[in-house]
């Protein structure tokens, strides 16, 4: 399905201090606003990828806050931090845009399309490209820090703790990158492109691959922990929640597994793949499905 707002990213507010920042797919430009939400600085909200923000949300009573216009499709999730909005685009390049008015800051261009969620840490913005490079820019300026070149695009989205970034690409590698200088410290081999976008948490880094396997692997050496195979492609990235590691994949279920071993807990199917990444709250487990359904799984 096709929308007639494609390359637009909208900002919707109910109040002040109520502000939703959303990538769509079309048309506009620029106009105010006022409410500011807290940072939310990468992919699915922390290194964990709990997909839990900060908020509040909009409630009720939506007005049209500003609305940005980009060369193309945005299929990166934005992150907004210090009153600024980063995200990427299909046209190939990063935009700073000021959160309360959607004006641009700046704009940074890669050689290819921009499908990766960027990370704000420190004052630097990491963020990969289809040209196949992971890129750090300065956040108040836009000026290119480092970039690191992998064999293939990356759409996965980087997670950044202690000083490391964590990044998968398509050319089939797990990658742990020095945030200061993009040096590599590791990289992990699997036997399909990554598309998953790593979680972080006690020391481990998780994963899922297109060879079917869910991965953990240490965050200081890389050395792998622990696999656990599925019966399909795993594009969906994990959530941490405690010690257990909630993922889908591509057969039609979502699985929670032992963040130390590896060992299944529960597996849930539905009647199609996941690729959506699942949200842990309050007990619950929420996730999309390829049926077009959105499921909310918990014990019983």
């Amino acid at each position: 399905m096709r929308f007639p707002w494609r390359r637009v990213l909208l900002a919707v507010a109910v109040m002040a201090g109520s502000l939703l920042v959303a990538a769509c797919g079309g048309g506009g430009g620029g106009t105010g606003g006022e409410g500011i939400a807290p940072d939310v600085p990468m992919f699915r909200g922390n290194p964990a990828r709990t997909g839990v923000n900060p908020g509040p949300g909009v409630q009720r009573s939506l007005r049209l806050l500003w609305r940005f216009q980009t060369g193309a499709e945005i299929w990166s999730s934005p992150a907004v931090v210090g009153r600024v909005v980063y995200v990427g685009s299909r046209d190939g390049h990063v935009y700073a845009l000021e959160a309360a008015t959607g004006e641009e800051r700046w704009r940074f261009q890669t050689s290819d399309g921009v499908s990766s969620s960027p990370a704000v840490v420190d004052g630097v913005v990491y963020i990969g490209s289809d040209d196949g490079y992971v890129y750090a820019l300065d956040a108040a300026t836009g000026e290119e820090r480092w970039r690191f070149q992998t064999g293939d695009y990356v759409w996965s989205s980087p997670a950044v703790v202690d000083g490391v970034v964590y990044i998968a690409s398509s050319d089939n590698y797990v990658y742990a990158l020095d945030a200061d200088t993009g040096e590599e410290r590791w990289r992990f081999h699997t036997g399909g492109y990554v598309q998953s976008s790593p979680a972080v948490g006690k020391g481990e880094v998780y994963f899922g691959s297109r060879d079917s396997y869910v991965y953990a692997v240490d965050a200081a050496t890389g050395e792998e922990r622990w696999r656990f195979q599925t019966g399909g492609a795993v594009d969906s990235s994990p959530a941490i929640v405690g010690r257990v590691v909630y993922i889908g994949s591509r057969d039609g279920y979502v699985y929670a597994l032992e963040a130390t071993t590896g060992d299944e807990r529960w597996r849930f199917h539905a009647d199609d793949w996941f690729f959506s990444s699942p949200v842990a709250v309050d007990g619950v487990i929420y996730v999309g499905c390829g049926d077009r359904h959105v499921y909310a799984i918990t014990e019983g």
